[in-house]
């Protein structure tokens, strides 16, 4: 039968090769056996020494805030294989194909081999050990986890910013009794250093993984853009995701990359657009203008240019809250006029505006930038800044303060990505800090309100999840670059659900509003109703 001749060919193969090496093992054998017969081997065993074969390194642990690991997350079976005869049988009925061939070939040079196992081999000549896997191709939140070099330190991210808790000078290693000439000496069984206890030990941080996951799947609709979702009380990152992604085990793909996959986008500075105009109103209601209205017909003269609306025919007249709700340009255009830029100023510098925002030790957003108070005595510049426009420029996470305050009342945390470190079973807390309020309960109250209409009846209406309340706010955030004859703009939606009283806070990023299959509201609605499923 021709399926039984290329059963026997294969089988003859491997016979053939597990006889070489056989031989040549047995012929060291004699050789070993003819030093000791000369009268050398006392000499030779006057000369023991150590033969350290690694087998991995050995690093701390990246916890979530339930304290399931995001690192050393899976474990694996390592082996040491001897260059006996009885080593070299047992592991040819466990490897096959390349892997066995690339063990076979190593033993030829007479010293123990390392290699990966599916089980543990109880055999002589082969000793196993547990090791785990720092880290994988799929590793969740891998912008804010990092990844590490050759030599087992952080490159960025919290293993970077950690690395001195994190790192171990001691790998996983088989250490083996040799003779002087450096042979190992057979029938006494390798040490096995393996400090297990160092995973038990790192960084607990405020991502709680199963969030995660679902942002992770919600951002495959974003070519380029992050994802970022907070606890409204606390400003604790509990997931973000920038795109596009990169494998943390094969970092030399992503060097020379065009669209930077290495650059964590959640905590890059961009231009903001229309959810910058919460923060507006904020300072108009504390300042007693929350009353102002204005007739909309799509455009307005302010000094020597005219400022357009996106609906060329006007809104009509419009107070705040319908202003909010179909974010009507040319209302803000004049509501700013009449609040002040250096009110409107002192209410952004206190939500950290043009401020880098320390998420945990060694880690921080971009500062982004915000117009000075002296330039927003000219009414172009403060026009364009009450729409989220011109110079100002912010992080998806530094967004979070605008609508956690809103959330929480009036009051917001800095934004954390650390719940604490564990040394040595010893647990220490990271300090979030004070919450900081910014605005009275009763503006936050009425700002959720208008919010809450932009989904229920406004531009937002695409970001109505089907099983909680939400309200947020949408953004179009115009770049001047081009991209085939089109102006690439920056799309964000900012909310949180439930809106009569927030749990999470949501930011969505797109860097090209092109280049995305959903829009940032429809990406907030699944990732809002696929959390509240989770309750």
């Amino acid at each position: 039968m021709p399926q039984s001749n290329q059963f026997s060919r294969v089988f003859a193969h491997r016979s053939a090769e597990c006889f070489f090496v056989i031989m040549c093992l047995f012929l060291t054998c004699v050789l070993r056996v003819a030093v000791i017969a000369t009268g050398s081997y006392s000499e030779a065993q006057a000369k023991q020494s150590r033969l350290t074969v690694s087998a991995g390194a050995v690093r701390g642990t990246v916890f979530d805030c339930n304290r399931v690991p995001i690192t050393n997350a899976e474990s694996r079976i390592m082996a040491a294989v001897s260059p006996t005869p009885r080593a070299v049988t047992a592991i040819s009925g466990v490897l096959e194909g390349e892997e066995l061939k690339s063990v076979l070939e190593r033993l030829k040079g007479g010293k123990p081999v390392v290699c990966e196992v599916p089980y543990s081999i109880e055999c002589d000549g082969i000793t196993c050990t547990t090791v785990y896997k720092h880290n994988s191709s799929d590793t969740p939140a891998i912008h804010l986890i990092g990844y590490t070099d050759s030599e087992n330190h952080g490159v960025s991210g919290l293993e970077a910013a950690y690395d001195s808790l994190l790192y171990r000078q001691t790998g996983v290693n088989f250490v083996y009794t040799t003779d002087g000439r450096g042979n190992v000496l057979e029938g006494i069984a390798p040490t096995v250093e393996n400090d297990t206890s160092a995973a038990a030990s790192g960084v607990i941080s405020t991502i709680d993984i199963n969030i995660q996951h679902i942002a992770e799947e919600a951002a495959e609709s974003l070519e380029t853009g992050a994802i970022v979702i907070a606890d409204a009380k606390t400003n604790k990152i509990r997931a973000s995701v920038s795109r596009p992604v990169f494998d943390c085990t094969d970092i030399s793909e992503y060097l020379n990359s065009t669209d930077s996959p290495l650059l964590n986008r959640a905590l890059v500075a961009y231009s903001v657009g229309s959810v910058f105009k919460p923060c507006v109103a904020a300072a108009g209601i504390e300042s007693g203008k929350s009353d102002f209205i204005y007739t909309c017909t799509g455009k307005c003269q302010i000094a020597d240019r005219v400022f357009k609306c996106h609906k060329k025919e006007g809104h009509g007249t419009v107070g705040l809250k319908e202003a909010i709700a179909f974010s009507c340009n040319t209302f803000f255009y004049n509501f700013s006029a009449e609040i002040g830029g250096n009110v409107i100023f002192k209410t952004a510098s206190a939500l950290s505006f043009g401020q880098k925002q320390k998420i945990c030790d060694g880690m921080y957003t971009a500062a982004g930038s915000i117009p000075s108070a002296e330039s927003l005595e000219n009414p172009a510049a403060l026009a364009n800044f009450s729409i989220g426009q011109g110079t100002l420029s912010v992080s998806p996470v530094g967004m979070l303060n605008l609508y956690s305050a809103i959330a929480s009342n009036g009051t917001y945390y800095r934004p954390s990505l650390v719940e604490g470190t564990l040394d040595g079973g010893s647990f220490e807390k990271y300090d979030i800090g004070s919450p900081t309020r910014v605005i009275q309960s009763d503006t936050a109250e009425l700002l959720r309100q208008y919010l809450t209409a932009v989904i229920d009846e406004g531009t937002g209406t695409a970001a109505k999840p089907d099983t909680v309340t939400a309200a947020g706010k949408t953004a179009t955030a115009q770049t001047g670059k081009f991209e085939n004859g089109a102006e690439i703009c920056e799309a964000w939606f900012c909310g949180f659900f439930p809106a009569e009283d927030p749990v999470y806070t949501v930011i969505v990023f797109s860097q090209n509003s092109n280049r995305q299959t959903l829009s940032c509201g429809e990406i907030f609605a699944r990732i809002a109703d696929k959390i509240y499923a989770l309750s």
